[in-house]
């Protein structure tokens, strides 16, 4: 019983001391909801957002449980293993070819899980942001980046000070390009603080996410999007996200949206 409470007092304090570091990071300048009501999106990464069934089909599922009359179209456009400047943004971007006639209302662009761990990897993340970010505002669209985050303990790289690389680069290089920034790396710390025995990860590697990591994440990009908490929302992947879980999620996603704009 002792040792239960003392494990409890230790997780009620690294949640404050993660919540409090939260609001302490630099400010985003392109405020929550930049593009007003999207409804057509464009994901462009890696596998950080394909596994788990793809998180643009979870975002657009949540969007049209919340609004069953609208006219949502996603696409997503990864590569593995991949990063930004690998990408084919041109073709993207060219309507008709991925069976959208006008811009897209918003293209959100994730970068490579090592973007922000080395010097010239931080180089190349932010002159490919730069240069996509000029095209897709050229294409009368909004540009955002998708913050990724931390690897866990199982990976070979683990390294505690991660998200703060991660948090840091995003928002200045978001910052540097118009870009709307969703917090997706914050909501994983914040949801790990509070229940760490919940499994955010793929555990053979500690760097993708799980079922419930694509969930956690699709409900930050939905809150940042349209600038409306994913809480009570009830996609719930048919049924493959117990209850409890998706509210815990819905509310931690609203949590680090709030958390990350109050700045």
């Amino acid at each position: 019983m002792f040792r239960h409470a003392i494990s409890i007092a230790a997780i009620l304090a690294a949640s404050a001391a993660v919540a409090q570091d939260a609001g302490e990071g630099p400010a985003p300048e392109v405020d929550v909801g930049a593009a007003e009501n999207p409804s057509t999106i464009l994901f462009v990464g890696n596998s950080y957002l394909y596994y788990g069934d793809s998180i643009h089909n979870h975002v657009v599922r949540m969007a049209r449980a919340a609004y069953p009359d609208g006219d949502f179209t996603y696409k997503s456009a990864t590569i593995s293993g991949g990063y930004l400047d690998q990408q084919a943004l041109d073709s993207h971007l060219e309507p008709g070819n991925l069976g959208i006639d006008e811009p897209f209302d918003v293209v959100i662009l994730q970068g490579h899980s090592t973007a922000t761990t080395s010097d010239a990897k931080m180089e190349r993340f932010t002159s490919a942001v730069e240069t996509m970010a000029d095209k897709i505002e050229a294409a009368g669209s909004q540009p955002a980046l998708y913050m990724t985050p931390a690897y866990t303990e199982e990976h070979g790289s683990y390294d505690p000070e991660m998200f703060a690389g991660i948090d840091e680069g995003y928002t200045e290089t978001g910052n540097a390009n118009g870009a709307l920034v969703i917090p997706v790396g914050l909501a994983f710390e914040l949801a790990y603080a509070e229940r760490p025995d919940m499994v955010l990860h793929k555990e053979f590697d500690g760097s993708h996410p799980s079922q419930l990591g694509t969930y956690l994440a699709a409900a930050t990009v939905y809150a940042a999007l349209y600038d409306e908490s994913a809480e009570g929302n009830s996609y719930d992947y048919y049924g493959a996200v117990p209850a409890e879980d998706a509210a815990f999620l819905q509310s931690i996603a609203e949590r680090a949206v709030e958390t990350y704009f109050a700045r």
